[in-house]
């Protein structure tokens, strides 16, 4: 079953929150670095500040009285379940109303996250795969993180949490861009993003 996605329209907002830079993994086509972004980790009482100011920022965006919040938020990194109270941050965006709260991650799922928050209170898990077969996703993104990618959407969906996929297109991946469909279905994923 399909749920309500991020939407980009007059009438919502974004917010794409980079909440540390640190990663497990280097992929080739990061934009985040430490070399270049350091490795800074923002602690729970600055995300709260920023969460409460952009949940403000989203009651003035409202068109009528009854629509509860317009901001979809989706947490970033590096990676963020490497943040160990990124289960803090997600009850509090809850709290606070915000649309639509995603976690993209790489799928190692770090600090038992999924122990941590429900599916009542996260939309979806978004999870990076950049190849159809494991020898082209581990040229790209490291040796192992295609097994698990595939074991950390396994844990999600056997817990009921609603699942996305982003596929980084590249010169590397291209060619099997037309398996990702049947990948997609076989795991039970909810949505597919395509990034150019």
């Amino acid at each position: 079953m399909l749920k309500q996605t991020v939407t980009f329209s007059k009438d919502s907002s974004n917010l794409f929150f980079h909440i540390l830079t640190k990663c497990n993994l280097s992929c080739s086509h990061c934009y985040i670095n430490t070399k270049q972004h350091g490795a800074n980790t923002l602690d729970i009482d600055t995300i709260k500040k920023w969460l409460t100011l952009f949940s403000k920022k989203s009651d003035l965006n409202k068109t009528n009285s009854n629509k509860i919040g317009q901001t979809n938020l989706i947490f970033l990194g590096g990676e963020p379940t490497l943040h160990p109270d990124l289960h803090l941050a997600v009850k509090e965006a809850k709290r606070l109303g915000f649309k639509s709260i995603t976690i993209d991650t790489n799928g190692y799922l770090f600090h038992n996250i999924l122990d941590k928050i429900t599916p009542d209170e996260i939309d979806f898990l978004s999870f990076s795969l950049d190849g159809a077969t494991r020898e082209t996703n581990d040229a790209i993104r490291g040796k192992g993180s295609y097994d698990m990618v595939m074991e950390g959407i396994q844990k999600v969906v056997s817990k009921n949490f609603s699942c996305s996929m982003i596929y980084t297109v590249s010169d590397m991946n291209i060619h099997e861009l037309e398996l990702m469909p049947d990948v997609v279905k076989s795991l039970g994923i909810n949505r597919f993003f395509i990034q150019v």
